[in-house]
């Protein structure tokens, strides 16, 4: 039987090889150097607080697609469920300095946001599928970046419907 952490797996290895290759984008670590990576897929659903991380990693956890099952729902007489699965973005952007220190806030990281997410759309629509097994419901998709961004990160989310199989009733031979 197909289940919805068959289908955040799928979703997790698609964004890991058709996603995050195609980006390379700011990042800092606990020192305050700037370098430049790939996102980060985190398949736990939920990124840890830095106070309680405890392998004391140095490295940030921007950029990161955090996806997340959020709901399953069976649908009225038919043998299909859908199941709603929510992709998190985070980037990183303090801005940009020039050479001589003059500081130009280039709203990167907001374009940056808006771009893996625009990129997840089109690469999910050209696809359709996923898996041979999970198939997008009804073309929806929905972004949205949260309105009260928190100085210098930038983040959001797109949710998405998938149609999954649903589960066959397993009938008793004494009934008949």
């Amino acid at each position: 039987m197909v289940v919805p952490m068959e289908l955040f797996c799928a979703v997790c290895d698609f964004l890991e090889k058709e996603i995050a290759p195609k980006f390379k984008l700011k990042t800092v670590d606990i020192h305050g150097s700037e370098t430049k990576r790939h996102p980060q897929i985190i398949r736990s659903g939920w990124a840890l607080p830095k106070s309680i991380d405890s392998n004391d990693s140095e490295d940030e956890i921007y950029p990161c697609i955090i996806p997340r099952v959020r709901k399953l729902s069976n649908i009225a007489n038919a043998r299909e469920s859908v199941v709603v699965l929510r992709i998190m973005v985070g980037v990183y952007d303090p801005g940009a300095y020039t050479k001589d220190g003059k500081f130009i806030d280039d709203g990167s990281g907001f374009r940056d946001f808006w771009n893996l997410v625009e990129t997840t759309r089109q690469e999910l629509f050209t696809r359709h599928t996923l898996d041979n097994k999970f198939r997008i419901h009804d073309d929806f998709f929905e972004a949205e970046i949260i309105d009260e961004q928190v100085y210098p990160y930038w983040e959001g989310y797109c949710d998405t419907k998938w149609d999954v199989i649903y589960p066959l009733p397993h009938l008793d031979e004494k009934m008949f």
